[in-house]
């Protein structure tokens, strides 16, 4: 600081030193003000250069602290929801553990193995729904596809991993054999039966869902032959006693199901039959050569009369057409067909639609032609059947499982006993899988107890360089306030200073 020299007064060096003084004090208290109003101790880079650099590394590090216990959390979260699937799945296979121990005590009859093995399978069945439903942002998590990557720390590879690989679907388990798609169970024994699936977009989707279970086709009729067809007759005039064949079906205009002819009639002089048929109401007349067969002709049928109490043929004819009752009514298949129905194995008739065309109204009866589906829909998928060439009358039983079921077999003790052992080694592996996730949960706790450590420490650290000590600087600020009114009156007595001088003028 200069000298101050009152004899020269060209230059008020004191007061210029009391105005210097009261600019740093005004800067130092204006410093101070300013981290008293906003709590930090950096308010700009020229402030402490070094000190902002390492202050925004630890306030970067700390917020990524803070991201990774909410990533954390989330994880937990996630690992929550696949213990609940498993502990559940766990608790279902003890029961069915002990379901299949009472199955293996032979106090048990065949009809309660039944039972219990209907249970079983609906408990198989939840496991299944529970794998499929056991999901985290729509992503399964028991499906033995995960592999996940949890970022638990702050900086790039700090991650945390868990990998669930092993599959909990009850087939993979063992504990039930499933269906994958619709079908014939025991194919082999659907003699002259082939099956198939159903495309979700075919015509017989309006028919019932077929429940998994025994069946049973029932062949009523067969027409073997390529171009006739077959008739049986259900009713006929009471007056005569009719046999009805049926002729070459290049003739035939009768299509499958039943059919009538209705004699009107009967030209004794001429020997002429007049007749109708369903298939059209048109009158038709054929002039009778012999009393045994005759063909009607247009019909495709040859109608045979047996011996009734005249042996006179005009009595024998007009017989047909002078009763109350003049109509012949009979089960028509036509040729290359075969009619037969569906039934469930507790003799329930089964609704069929041999083509796709009544899916609305349903058939308990079909006939089909050769190599043609039928079904029963389930569920946009089903049973179809197709005969082979000329199959044989009778009745075939088969079982049908759908898509997805699940079956168990306890019929016997020594099935149950076995089937034991079975989930004991599902239970096992459950049990395992559960214990690898409550350590890596478990795990996860250790891990968010130290990030949040970790992230109060760097707080601390950014916050002792950051931060003002408000205590400190408002003792600095009352200390450069008062200097600041100490300046200001020493600035006043230097500016009268120079006036001394006056006195040797007088």
């Amino acid at each position: 600081m200069s000298n101050v020299d009152l004899t020269r007064i060209a230059s008020n060096i004191g007061a210029l030193n009391s105005l210097n003084s009261l600019m740093n004090i005004n800067k130092s208290l204006s410093n101070h003000q300013t981290r008293l109003s906003s709590g930090k101790r950096i308010n700009s880079a020229s402030d402490d250069p070094a000190g902002l650099t390492i202050a925004t590394k630890m306030l970067a590090r700390s917020e990524g602290m803070k991201m990774a216990l909410s990533n954390i959390g989330d994880a937990k979260n996630m690992l929550s929801v696949a213990e609940s699937g498993l502990s559940k799945m766990n608790d279902i296979l003890i029961q069915m553990r002990s379901k299949a121990e009472q199955a293996a005590s032979d106090t048990l009859g065949s009809t309660e193995r039944a039972a219990i093995a209907t249970q079983l399978s609906a408990y198989a069945n939840q496991i299944d729904s529970m794998v499929t439903e056991t999901k985290w942002n729509s992503v399964q998590l028991l499906d033995g596809t995960v592999n996940k990557r949890f970022q638990t720390g702050v900086d790039d590879g700090e991650y945390t991993t868990w990998a669930l690989t092993d599959k909990f679907d009850p087939t993979t388990l063992g504990i039930s054999t499933t269906q994958a798609s619709d079908g014939v169970a025991n194919q082999s024994a659907v003699t002259g039966i082939a099956n198939g699936g159903l495309a979700a977009t075919s015509a017989f989707n309006g028919l019932s869902k077929l429940s998994t279970g025994s069946y049973q086709v029932n062949i009523t009729a067969v027409a073997n032959s390529a171009t006739v067809g077959t008739a049986t007759v259900l009713t006929q005039p009471s007056a005569a006693s009719i046999t009805v064949g049926v002729a070459n079906s290049t003739t035939a205009e009768l299509a499958n199901g039943t059919r009538t002819v209705t004699f009107t009639a009967y030209d004794t002089t001429t020997n002429t039959l007049s007749f109708t048929t369903d298939a059209s109401a048109t009158v038709r007349t054929q002039v009778l050569t012999t009393v045994g067969a005759t063909n009607l002709e247009g019909t495709g049928l040859t109608v045979n009369l047996s011996a009734v109490n005249d042996t006179d043929q005009d009595n024998k004819w007009s017989s047909l057409v002078g009763g109350s009752n003049k109509t012949l009514s009979l089960d028509y298949v036509k040729a290359n067909n075969v009619k037969y129905n569906m039934k469930t194995g507790s003799g329930e008739v089964v609704a069929l639609d041999s083509d796709g065309s009544n899916s609305v109204t349903t058939n308990a009866t079909s006939t089909v032609a050769y190599g043609t589906w039928n079904t029963q829909v389930d569920t946009g998928r089903g049973l179809k059947l197709t005969f082979a060439a000329a199959p044989a009358t009778g009745s075939t039983t088969f079982d049908f499982a759908q898509q997805n079921n699940f079956s168990v077999d306890v019929s016997t003790a020594t099935k149950a006993s076995t089937y034991m052992s079975t989930v004991q080694s599902a239970l096992d592996k459950v049990s395992s899988s559960l214990a690898s996730l409550g350590s890596l949960m478990a795990r996860m706790e250790f891990k968010e107890e130290q990030v949040a450590n970790s992230q109060v420490n760097v707080e601390a650290s950014y916050s002792r360089i950051m931060n003002a000590n408000m205590a400190e600087e408002q003792v600095n600020a009352s200390k450069f306030a008062i200097l600041q009114q100490t300046a200001t009156a020493m600035l006043a007595q230097a500016n009268q200073a120079p006036q001394n001088l006056l006195s040797l003028f007088r």
